[in-house]
């Protein structure tokens, strides 16, 4: 197996070469567009089909035991938490501790997510491994922040149901989720203190100040960047984003004040963000709109929880009307279901069509230049 890199003088040269036939066996050549050149992985590029389906296989199962053995270290932590005495205070600790208890524990998934990825996975940049914690991080925030008064404290046994008995989801949605409004609204206001906290970007300060002691300003500024990765890379932080968008469209109509805390959040993250990003924080390596286009795709996810909760519901307090009311909503399931694939399969937005490709007016435009240089390894 070889890897190696082309150049093209033009884009449209690029994106011919990407769709031609190479060989009559379709598996012995792919072509694809690299990602940038300072965030390659040559060691993942060298790995031989064989090393990466075992690695695969090998890290597929730490994922899986991560999901069973994560709610009971959720449900430990909530428990200390809530064993504090905080004197006067305790009423107001005793409806915050869950909350804190579970925010704990989603801000140090990200790394064990990533310690499996870049342990296991064959990534070939970095920002993959980005991308696929984007993924993975939001469908346990689904399963541990969204659906957590579901579970239960077993999360075994709704894992079960959920495999063996999918069509008795509405009805324990519905029966467990509108009791919970209140447990995500202060969910949502810890997440302003978590944005203001970023703000001021305390973890660096404290690491310049550090270094300040050994070298000289400058090179303190930059031993002290980027910020972790872990948890404030591209890929926890739209996963994150997102499941707080996810909370406002579940539960805004069972309470809607949910809806208020929610534009409250974002309004505070176009703040908070808007400054950091562009301003703050170092370029990093993106993907060209993954991560943009993926937090979509998890939205409708969203949404299909929104219409199951509701049937689920309606369908729970509509006894004396019978069951018309649930005949009328359910099929909104169906629905979503077919806009999200419509979405995933009918838009083309990797690659654009050839005729926009090959128009030398639309393609003058200056792109953003790659960050940094890359040599390959046989060659030096």
């Amino acid at each position: 197996m070889f890897t190696g890199f082309v150049t093209f003088t033009e884009r449209k040269y690029a994106q011919m070469a990407t769709t031609q036939l190479y060989s009559e066996d379709r598996d012995e050549w792919k072509v694809e567009t690299p990602p940038e050149a300072a965030d390659l992985l040559w060691g993942d590029m060298q790995q031989s089909p064989k090393g990466q389906g075992i690695y695969t296989l090998l890290g597929y199962a730490c994922v899986a035991g991560l999901y069973f053995a994560y709610m009971p270290l959720v449900i430990g932590v909530s428990q200390i938490a809530a064993s504090i005495d905080a004197g006067p205070l305790q009423s107001v600790w005793a409806g915050l501790a869950p909350t804190i208890g579970l925010q704990l524990m989603v801000g140090f998934l990200p790394t064990f997510l990533l310690l499996i990825f870049r342990s296991f996975f064959t990534l070939k940049a970095d920002a993959f491994s980005q991308n696929k914690m984007q993924k993975y991080y939001f469908w346990f925030m689904i399963i541990f922040v969204v659906l957590v008064v579901a579970i239960g404290d077993d999360v075994n046994e709704f894992t079960l149901t959920l495999l063996t008995n999918p069509l008795a989801l509405p009805d324990l949605l519905g029966a467990t989720m509108p009791g919970a409004t209140h447990f995500y609204m202060n969910f949502l206001v810890l997440q302003w203190v978590t944005h203001a906290m970023n703000l001021i970007r305390y973890v660096m300060l404290a690491k310049w100040k550090g270094f300040c002691y050994l070298y000289d300003e400058e090179e303190a500024r930059k031993k002290s960047e980027p910020e972790d990765q872990d948890y404030y890379g591209l890929g926890s932080r739209n996963a994150r984003f997102t499941i707080n968008m996810v909370i406002g469209i579940v539960f805004g109509t069972l309470s809607p004040p949910i809806n208020l805390l929610c534009w409250v959040n974002f309004a505070t993250c176009r703040l908070v963000y808007g400054y950091l990003i562009p301003f703050a924080e170092n370029r990093k390596p993106d993907l060209g709109g993954v991560f943009w286009v993926d937090s979509l795709k998890h939205l409708f996810v969203g949404m299909i929880i929104y219409c199951i909760v509701m049937t689920g519901v309606i369908s729970g307090r509509c006894d004396m009307t019978g069951f018309t009311p649930t005949f009328i909503v359910s099929p909104t399931i169906i629905y979503v279901f077919w806009s999200m694939n419509r979405f995933n399969n009918a838009f083309s937005w990797e690659e654009l069509p050839i005729t926009k490709v090959a128009d030398e007016e639309l393609m003058s435009v200056k792109k953003r230049e790659g960050k940094g240089t890359y040599t390959q390894a046989e060659l030096e």
